[in-house]
């Protein structure tokens, strides 16, 4: 075929497509070639610029944002919401976002982990069945007894929803002592459990920071003078009880002897995690677990995702 005659194949192609509104199948038929051949020709009409497509309208705030957030920090996905006129009325929309990406990353024979998190605990109220039901396993990240309850604990509710079976923690997040720590490490049961944690496939997760008013001190686990310690050490965030600085790496706290939680290179080595988080206190926890690749899919707000982007070393930041 000669190049005239190709380009007048690739013009009758784009008319007949993006004018007469025909699909890929129904043009193969009339021009009696392959749906393949056709979708590579109107690429490649595309692509020499025979057709041009003009969008007339900016892409919305968040889909936006999202599309920088994947492409700056190599994310498999990002959602972010919008901002609301509170920060509770936030968290409560990235709970939805949450209980939404749940359904769609869950896979038969899945084992999800699950942390707790006073962000993580938003998505009860929007915890819904899928619409065809997946065969999988939740199981707790981290020990799930804090004093006579947690209430940011919600393994058994997302159990409930997909209607699958749940490997608790019932033991404190925190023990008395190391030794305390270490004789309960042996029991079987909680062993098992900490030990399918390190096969998980998906984790959904908060991200805490380093300040006096983190979830950390209001649980009273650690006082606001051993944050302050931890922040001067370097510490910007924390993730399962574990702390981190701002390249990702681990830095041990006054606790690390005593929590029953999976160490720092096992989270590092989870599939695919999910982080949620939200407001001006975790700008620096998202950046560090952004940039070390801690995070496989970020869930925040639109004013927390540009925070994140203005301070990110050659960011793609919006015009």
């Amino acid at each position: 075929m000669s190049d005239i005659d190709r380009e007048e194949l690739l013009v009758r192609l784009a008319w007949m497509h993006y004018d007469d509104g025909l699909t890929h199948q129904q043009i193969a038929q009339k021009l009696r070639m392959s749906r393949v051949s056709v979708t590579r020709l109107l690429q490649r009409a595309r692509r020499e610029g025979i057709v041009q497509i003009k969008i007339t309208k900016p892409l919305p705030l968040q889909y936006d944002l999202e599309r920088h957030l994947e492409r700056r920090f190599g994310l498999r996905r990002a959602i972010v919401v919008r901002a609301q006129n509170s920060l509770d009325d936030t968290l409560d929309a990235i709970g939805r976002a949450a209980s939404e990406h749940l359904k769609e990353v869950v896979f038969p024979k899945c084992r999800l982990g699950v942390g707790w998190s006073t962000t993580v605990s938003r998505m009860v109220p929007y915890l819904e069945p899928p619409a065809k039901r997946v065969k999988c396993v939740v199981t707790e990240l981290v020990g799930s007894v804090m004093g006579h309850a947690n209430p940011y604990s919600i393994s058994w509710q997302i159990a409930k929803a997909l209607d699958a079976p749940v490997e608790p923690l019932p033991v404190p997040v925190v023990m008395q002592s190391e030794e305390a720590r270490d004789a309960i490490l042996k029991e079987s049961a909680i062993a098992t459990v900490l030990e399918h944690g390190q096969q998980c496939d998906v984790a959904f997760v908060g991200l805490g920071d380093i300040g006096p008013n983190s979830t950390l001190v209001r649980t009273g686990f650690m006082t606001a003078e051993q944050m302050a310690e931890m922040k001067q050490r370097g510490a910007v965030g924390d993730l399962l009880m574990r702390f981190f600085d701002a390249s990702a790496c681990h830095i041990p706290s006054p606790l690390e002897s005593r929590v029953v939680s999976l160490d720092w290179s096992t989270i590092r080595g989870i599939p695919y995690v999910v982080g949620l988080a939200a407001g001006p206190t975790k700008v620096e926890p998202l950046l560090a677990a952004l940039g070390g690749r801690i995070c496989h899919c970020i869930i925040t707000d639109t004013g927390t995702a540009e925070q994140v982007l203005s301070r990110a070393p050659q960011a793609h930041r919006r015009p």
